[in-house]
């Protein structure tokens, strides 16, 4: 993952929900001078919180990427219960997501420092 035009990343998480597990593994990808290279905030919440674990990722050229995840999202419905049929779920963003767009980002910005000189 490239992290060279990330400017600046928050997240908040509860490290005992399911919902955390993104935005922990994002920061255990990153490299161990990350902190050096960009703005790092964060944040913890407690373990009764009910507000959702963001990611939010900002670029040098000032693009700015929010993901967010809910329990609801996380969890998986009951065995052919009518229920799930009938609720449409929202799509997860996994760790690969984010990274690909992370990089894809980078790909198109060290193409405009090539292109501009």
């Amino acid at each position: 993952m490239r992290t060279t035009y990330l400017a600046q990343l928050t997240t908040a998480f509860n490290p005992f929900s399911l919902t955390s597990r993104v935005p922990r593994l994002f920061l255990n990808n990153l490299p161990p001078n990350a902190h050096k290279l960009m703005q790092m905030k964060c944040t913890t919440l407690p373990q009764t919180s009910s507000v959702p674990a963001f990611l939010e990722l900002a670029f040098k050229d000032g693009q700015k990427m929010r993901y967010e995840w809910c329990e609801e999202d996380m969890k998986k419905p009951g065995p052919a219960s009518v229920a799930a049929t009938k609720v449409k779920r929202k799509k997860v963003t996994t760790l690969q997501n984010i990274i690909a767009e992370v990089d894809r980002h980078a790909r198109m910005a060290q193409r405009k420092e090539e292109l501009n000189g």
